[in-house]
Formats: structure tokens, C-alpha cells, sequence
């Protein structure tokens, strides 16, 4: 007689349950629990257990052994908005990391039309040169503006259009871009001036455009002054450290010396520094041409007068020095003194904390180069970066690329003045 369906099945399992051990059936029941697991663990690992996508699995090749290999995505790095402002402690620069920063760089201008706009010459701009900036050890480019053309030609629109392409590009890189206008350059600027108000416009767009941005400062005007008359060049800096601050802006500020900059000895001895030099992320602009009220300066000089700063808590930076090549070519004052005053200002540098820019890296006037690095006059990033250099920028490069130890801030943020610190302490992230 043919058995029904059912009666087959229970016959297999009666006979199944007869002949089977207990340790079989246990291995049996394992097994069976097993397949699912397996499954389970399968599409948790690709699909949310371990955190990885499609694009972390990269497969083996066709001749390797068919089994693929895993890698973890990195996370992207911070933007620049999301970083920690500078801060300037006393005389000290501490970076968006924590740590003790130095500016070492050179000046720059920025090519923003078809022409020679300032300071490009025939070799052009710092655009497009991030590779040599930091082949030469730098991490600090001056940009050097024209922020107004009565003219009209570049517009101010095109100046601030022009520059922001490599402003972004160098500050990406973790390169400080110091914004500087060298419109009012000895002409002793009086606020509210026609001058000084249109190149307040320019300020008045481009500080809040890189508000975010840590890595770009701001020099209001170069060399502004020519005299030790220092009231009116109090009343023009505080009213643009008040203009912007009072915005919320954080970034550093830089407030060049009276005396085509040279002021020095002014900073060292007077209080008309103290109010603008104690207050948050400031800095004072120092450019060693080796003039002190006229006088040749020295070595000791230099060293003394800008300890005597430092000693004062007061923030310094050496934004311009440079050697003539040849001699005859200098246009900042008496030659000769332009290089004993760069290698005074080099000494200073290699003493202490206090920053160094080279003028000039790409041209100083619209169709040469007087302050060259380079023998044949070029731009700082021809023949592989080092080759021929004169001997100023033999002495410039070796100093740009001095072993420099990583060192953390070790004081207290909230010194700088800055609400921008005492938000950090109130708020400490991980």
C-alpha cells in the first residue's frame, strides 16, 4: 500500500531519531543555528554594524585571491570656519591648535588682472604658488594691495574678486595671508579723509568676507605715517580696531609703526602702544630699514629695542626687510643701511619669537624686482626654489628652513582679552 505524504516524513524522522547519537544531534542543532546567525552578521557588517560603506570595501584584483580588502575613510579635515581663532597672549602668537606660532614668510602681491597691477612686475603673483611657499619653508604671505585706484582701473571689485581665488588656496593650506593697503604709504592718512574712507570700503567688505577665516589678518595701511607724531596714528587704528570688533571679527590685527614703520624705539619707550598693543589679537608692525629717527640703527639697537618691546607684553613682527640687489636699485632709504638693517632684524629673528617677512618675493614695482631673492631677479619659486639666490637670500633661505620644534601654549588663552577665548574656556570641547 503507497503511505500519504505525511506518513513518509514521520517514518524518516522515527528512523532519523533512532539511529542518531545525542552528540550528533547537538552538532546537528548547532549547525542549524548557525546559518542564520552567519546571515545576520553579514548584512549588519555591510550595512551598519561596522560604521563602513560601498566605497570602504575596495575589491581585490582578478589575479589576486578573489578576497577583498577593507579601509577606513579618514575624516576630511576642518574647515577654516570651524577652527579656533589666533590668539595673541602678551607677546606671543598661539595658533587654531594650541600652539606657538612665528611668522616666517615674504611679501607677495597678488595678480587680479591681465597686467601688472602692484608689486607682480614680470615675474606675476603668488597665485597658484602654494607648493613653493611651502617649499621655502614659509607659512606666512603679506599680500601686498592697492585697495583703491582712483583710476578705476582694477576696479575695487575686481581687487577683492581678484584676491579671494588665492587667498582661499594659501589659507587652506594653513597659510596666514596678511591683507595689507599700501595706498596711504607715507602720506600721514587723516580719518575721514577722502583717501582713508575709500579704502575703509574695501575693509568694510573683505573683513566680514573673511571673518571666518583664522588664517587671514589684517593691516590696515602700510607705513602709514612719516613723523613721530603719534596721536594720529592712535586715532586711526583704534578706530578700525573698534570698527571691526565691535562686529564680533576675531582675526589678528597688525598696526604698522610710526616712522614708515621703523618706530621701533617709539614702541620700546612710549605708551601711546599700550592701549592698541594690549588689546585683543594685535600686533605691531616693525619694518627694519635700518633707520632710527634718521640714525643708522645697530645690531644692539634692534635687540634692545624690540626685547624692550617683548618685555612689555606687547606683541611685534618684523613685516618687512630686505637687501637691495644691486645696491643701487634701493628704494627704501639709504642702501647700505637696508642691509645692515635686514641683518640686524635676522639676528632679532633667530634670538627670539619675533616673525620675519622678506620684501619682496615677486616684484616691487610694476616692472622689476629691487629686493630680489634671486640673482636674475625672479620670482621666489623659480630654479627649484633655492637655486640662484644672491647671498641676502641665501641667508633667508637657510633661516626659513631651521629645524622649528612643534611648542604648545602653555599660558592662559583668556589673557588675550579676546571674548572669543573666554568662550573656548566656558564651552571646552573634547
Amino acid at each position: 500500500m503507497v503511505g500519504s505524504v505525511g506518513d513518509g516524513v514521520k517514518h524518516r524522522f522515527a528512523t532519523f531519531w533512532d539511529t542518531t547519537s545525542i552528540v550528533q544531534l547537538a552538532l546537528y542543532g548547532l549547525l542549524a543555528a548557525a546559518i542564520p546567525i552567519g546571515v545576520l552578521w553579514y548584512l549588519l557588517g555591510r550595512d551598519g554594524g561596522s560604521g563602513e560603506t560601498a566605497t570602504d570595501t575596495v575589491a581585490a584584483t582578478e589575479m589576486g585571491a578573489g578576497i577583498a580588502a577593507t579601509t577606513t575613510t579618514q575624516a576630511p579635515p576642518p574647515e577654516l570656519s570651524e577652527l579656533d581663532p589666533f590668539f595673541v597672549v602678551g607677546d606671543e602668537i598661539v595658533d587654531p591648535y594650541g600652539n606657538l606660532f612665528v611668522p616666517i614668510g615674504t611679501n607677495a602681491a597678488i595678480r587680479v588682472a591681465d597686467y601688472p597691477y602692484v608689486f607682480d612686475g614680470g615675474n606675476g603673483g603668488v597665485n597658484g604658488q602654494v607648493d613653493a611657499v611651502k617649499a621655502w619653508g614659509w607659512n606666512t604671505v603679506r599680500a601686498n594691495l592697492s585697495c583703491y585706484d582712483e583710476s578705476g582701473e582694477p576696479s575695487q571689485r575686481q581687487i577683492i574678486d581678484g584676491i579671494d581665488e588665492t587667498v582661499r588656496e594659501l589659507t587652506e593650506a594653513g597659510i596666514v595671508v596678511i591683507l595689507a593697503c599700501h595706498d596711504a604709504t607715507g602720506d600721514d592718512p587723516q580719518l575721514n579723509g577722502p583717501l582713508e574712507v575709500q579704502v575703509r570700503a574695501f575693509w568694510d567688505e573683505v573683513v566680514p568676507k573673511y571673518a571666518d577665516n583664522p588664517y587671514v589678518w589684517f593691516n590696515f595701511f602700510n607705513e602709514p605715517y612719516t613723523t613721530d607724531d603719534t596721536e594720529p596714528w592712535v586715532e586711526l587704528h583704534q578706530f578700525y580696531y573698534d570698527r571691526y570688533r565691535d562686529q564680533g571679527v576675531n582675526n589678528i590685527m597688525i598696526f604698522d609703526l610710526p616712522l614708515y614703520g621703523q618706530g621701533i624705539h617709539l614702541a620700546a619707550e612710549g605708551e601711546f602702544v599700550e592701549p592698541l598693543g594690549n588689546a585683543c589679537n594685535t600686533i605691531l608692525g616693525w619694518h627694519a630699514w635700518g633707520s632710527l629717527s634718521g640714525v643708522q640703527a645697530t645690531e644692539a639697537d634692534y635687540a634692545n629695542y624690540s626685547k624692550a618691546v617683548t618685555d612689555r607684553d606687547l606683541a611685534v613682527m618684523i613685516g618687512e626687510a630686505g637687501v637691495p640687489f644691486p645696491p643701487s636699485a634701493g628704494t627704501a632709504g639709504n642702501p647700505e643701511w637696508n642691509e645692515t638693517g635686514y641683518y640686524a632684524a635676522l639676528e632679532v629673528a633667530r634670538s627670539s619669537n619675533i616673525g620675519l617677512l622678506w620684501w619682496h618675493g615677486t616684484g616691487d614695482t610694476s616692472d622689476d624686482l629691487y629686493y630680489p631673492l634671486k640673482v636674475d631677479k625672479s620670482g621666489f619659486w623659480t630654479a627649484g626654489n633655492s637655486g640662484n639666490l644672491t647671498i641676502a637670500g641665501a641667508t633667508f633661505w637657510d633661516f626659513s628652513h631651521r629645524e622649528r620644534q612643534t611648542q604648545a601654549f602653555a599660558g592662559d588663552l583668556t589673557d588675550s582679552g579676546c571674548a572669543a577665548a573666554a568662550e573656548l574656556e566656558s564651552n571646552p570641547t573634547d
